[in-house]
């Protein structure tokens, strides 16, 4: 009876501890590793699908008006198993339309309202679409979802097109907008074709501005029209540079592909006044999630050529003359291409030409091979952080995490609507690698980071109110967390099978966790579970030191890692490494000290610098 009560308490305790190791799979996703759409390694498999369209896009921008006049002719193409009864698309714009939900950064604000994105002519396949509600339109927020006459087959394609207009929105704008009367950022600027995917189907969730976007990845030819004294810039170089530029312009042009340091391609002597026609700018791009365009006749440009053993890019800035803290991006976006190519993620940055545009108010945004960022002035990041700081350094952070950007979601076609610290998470940990010495004490407290509002990671972004804290934060927090647990070699070598075998795909948080699992060799379902599942946050504390034996508790749940400084009688110190596998079986670590000098006082730093109460990591306590 012993021996049979045994085997039977032994074999739960397996049950146990098999069940522990694995990680909440919803049905959508067991779906697709039935269908062969995914596989639980993390691996693309030959079931693997995507849709994409092919765009050919006009826009005419009237700057006096800040009006857009926009067609084009979109081609989708369907690469599913399915039939498709539906197409749908985006119309960003109407964010700024009477009533929309709206949770950005100006949400409150009366001066964004105006008419969004205004279809004048729609057709599909040739049959001419009204654009009232009925059976065949559905409107919904930012969304159109428009029932096919005959299904889409498999292997299919149909044919849209579209006319359109909308105002360019001014003062709080979010992310796209004019930045001045003459100048402005033009994104989300053509009916986008919505994803469909096989995990969720058609992405439908509407733009509220709280979270981001998701793109499939598409081949664009596009022209912008605008007057004669106006410079465009956009995704990718002009195709038609003898026409838009001077003879001076494409010289310097010229010399700025040969140049490591800036070159002035355009001064603001190069303005003129025009001669009141216009010129039209001609782009094509393949391969590429979405497209945009910046405009000024008064913001200088600067261009130079960043080169190394993983090839040549273009890399440009355009501001006002005033913002003399931006003569520093160039080298910001040069060091930032640096900084990935050696630290991380160790991947060819993905577009050979990149220009950072200065538009925007607190912060940055990011779009495929640009991004709008605010200047900072080294003077005002002194005062901040209470030490000397030049513009260089006051702007290398918010460069690098745009430019991250352009890998995570741009080159990892990533769901940022529902998974934003897949990217946005990435791009925090990316200044990570700015420094070498970033184990901060973290002086004070942030009961916040362990409030009940902040909900797992995995619950999708766009449901949470506050889900930029799971996203930046708690994100970036766990990737140093990763990047501890495994060490420089074996993540870098886990991050590059992820990004080289779903480069350009659609991969989800499984895929990333499962490629880990499978290129380290090791179960880190433990780690996933306690960063994204399970409900906790981010506090670890020394609770006890006696016999040269610290006892450290992890009293919020994440596994996370830090350092020892201990100082010793004599004022020596040493510093000891806490890696996060210590949390793998249980939430208390107790740490010896090696030798037996007496110690007069240690500290527990955290990698990454957050802790939600850091009072409690100092022995003696501190009162």
């Amino acid at each position: 009876m012993k021996i049979k009560l045994f085997i039977i308490v032994m074999a739960l305790a397996t049950a146990a501890t098999a069940q522990t190791s694995k990680i909440y799979t919803p049905l959508e996703f067991q779906k697709a590793y039935r269908n062969n759409t995914r596989k639980a390694d993390g691996s693309v498999p030959v079931g693997y699908w995507q849709n994409k369209s092919d765009y050919k896009l006009k826009a005419k921008v009237d700057p006096a008006t800040k009006k857009l006049e926009g067609e084009g002719l979109i081609t989708y193409y369907n690469n599913s198993p399915d039939s498709l009864t539906q197409i749908v698309f985006h119309t960003y714009p109407d964010y700024y339309k009477e009533g929309s939900k709206r949770a950005g950064f100006f949400a409150g604000n009366d001066y964004l309202k105006n008419e969004g994105m205004v279809i004048t002519k729609l057709t599909v396949n040739g049959e001419v679409i009204s654009m009232a509600p009925s059976r065949k339109v559905n409107y919904s927020g930012s969304n159109y979802s428009i029932r096919l006459t005959k299904k889409l087959a498999p292997k299919a394609s149909v044919k849209i097109e579209v006319s359109w207009n909308y105002t360019i929105p001014g003062k709080g704008f979010e992310r796209s907008g004019a930045i001045d009367s003459t100048s402005m950022f033009v994104a989300y600027w053509y009916p986008e074709m919505s994803v469909c995917d096989d995990i969720y189907g058609w992405d439908r969730v509407v733009y509220d501005a709280a979270t981001e976007f998701y793109h499939d990845y598409s081949n664009y030819e596009v022209e912008v029209t605008a007057p004669d004294n106006f410079v465009v810039w956009a995704s990718v170089a002009a195709n038609n540079p003898l026409e838009v530029y001077s003879k001076t312009v494409q010289d310097r042009l010229a010399k700025a592909k040969k140049s490591k340091e800036p070159v002035s391609i355009y001064t603001t002597a190069d303005f003129n006044k025009g001669k009141g026609k216009t010129l039209t700018w001609r782009y094509t791009a393949n391969d590429f999630p979405d497209f945009s365009f910046a405009l000024s006749d008064h913001f200088v440009w600067e261009a130079a050529t960043y080169k190394d053993t993983f090839g040549e890019y273009f890399i440009n800035s355009a501001y006002p003359v005033e913002h003399k803290e931006f003569t520093t991006v160039i080298k910001t976006i040069a060091r930032s291409i640096e900084i990935f190519h050696t630290k991380f993620p160790v991947q060819p940055f993905p577009f050979k030409n990149f220009t950072i545009f200065n538009g925007l108010e607190g912060g940055g945004m990011e779009f495929p091979g640009m991004a709008n960022d605010e200047g900072i002035p080294g003077e005002m990041m002194s005062q901040w952080m209470g030490k000397k700081v030049d513009d260089f350094e006051a702007n290398l952070g918010l460069s690098l995490h745009e430019m991250c950007h352009m890998y995570f979601p741009f080159m990892m076609g990533i769901n940022e609507k529902k998974y934003a610290w897949m990217d946005e998470g990435m791009a925090s940990f990316s200044e990570y690698f700015l420094s070498d010495d970033n184990d901060s004490p973290y002086e004070f407290d942030s009961p916040g980071l362990g409030s009940l509002s902040l909900a797992p990671v995995m619950v999708p972004s766009h449901l949470l109110a506050n889900s930029g804290t799971n996203s930046y934060t708690i994100g970036s927090m766990s990737y140093i967390s990763l990047y501890q647990l495994l060490g420089k070699d074996l993540f870098i070598k886990c991050l590059g099978a992820y990004m080289n075998d779903w480069k350009h795909k659609h991969p989800t948080p499984y895929d990333f966790m499962n490629t880990f699992n499978r290129v380290s060799g090791k179960d880190l379902n433990w780690f996933w579970k306690q960063w994204y599942f399970d409900w906790g946050y981010m506090d670890i504390a020394i609770t006890d030191y006696s016999q040269n034996t610290v006892t450290i508790e992890n009293l919020g749940g994440r596994p996370m890692a830090g350092n020892l400084i201990i100082t010793y009688a004599d004022d020596s110190k040493t510093i000891d490494a806490v890696n996060p596998s210590v949390w793998k079986d249980g939430t208390v670590y107790k740490h010896k000290i090696a030798g037996t000098r007496e110690v007069k006082s240690i500290r527990l730093t955290i990698e990454g610098g957050v802790d939600a109460v850091a009072s409690n990591n100092n022995w003696p306590a501190k009162k």
